[in-house]
């Protein structure tokens, strides 16, 4: 009797949809303050190299000493090639930042693919993390509650160890079908 239990428990249990805690919107987020004037302010995202091998986003170096050209996009799947801007296929750490522009309120749903380790941050907040060395993963659908349009700060962590690289930021903005992240909407202080 009891096994027969057990066995229909584990059998519900395979089949009941992601819990609401995955499906519950990550809150909080705070826009720019102050927003950055429109003259003070480069298409694309910052980002700052530093070179060597790591395994983990943990042992990633933020304060990267090579500045690279920025990222008008958050598409990159270069496969054996150089990774992002930089001039390197291996041993790249990327420091990237500047501000993310949200044309309205709402709930946007965030799907990150790695190949390494990443680390997304908008607004204050940490939305993804897969922090290890892998091969191309994708993130489940990741809601995030967006409180007024505008600026949001935005830092994304980023390896590749060796051999293959994909660093790519997908979003759904409210109501609206899965893009790619580019043009006006990343930018970043000029440098």
């Amino acid at each position: 009797m009891f096994r027969r239990l057990a066995i229909l428990i584990l059998a519900a249990l395979c089949v009941v949809p992601l819990s609401a805690s995955a499906e519950t919107p990550i809150t909080g987020l705070q826009p720019a303050n102050p927003p950055p004037a429109a003259d003070k302010l480069a298409p694309g995202l910052a980002v700052n190299y530093q070179y060597g091998i790591i395994n983990r986003i943990g042992e990633l170096n933020e304060k990267g000493k090579v500045i690279g050209a920025p990222l008008t996009h958050l598409t990159w799947n270069a496969g054996a090639g150089n990774v992002l801007t930089s001039d390197r296929a291996d041993g790249v750490q990327a420091h990237i930042f500047g501000f993310i522009r949200f044309a309205a309120a709402g709930t946007y749903v965030f799907e990150v693919n790695s190949n390494d380790g990443v680390r997304l941050e908008i607004g204050g907040k940490r939305i993804w993390e897969d922090g290890d060395v892998h091969p191309d993963r994708l993130s489940p659908p990741i809601p995030v509650q967006v409180p007024a349009p505008g600026l949001y700060p935005i830092k994304i962590l980023y390896f590749e160890k060796r051999n293959t690289s994909t660093l790519e930021v997908f979003w759904a903005p409210p109501g609206g079908q899965r893009t790619n992240i580019q043009g006006d909407a990343l930018v970043h202080l000029k440098r």
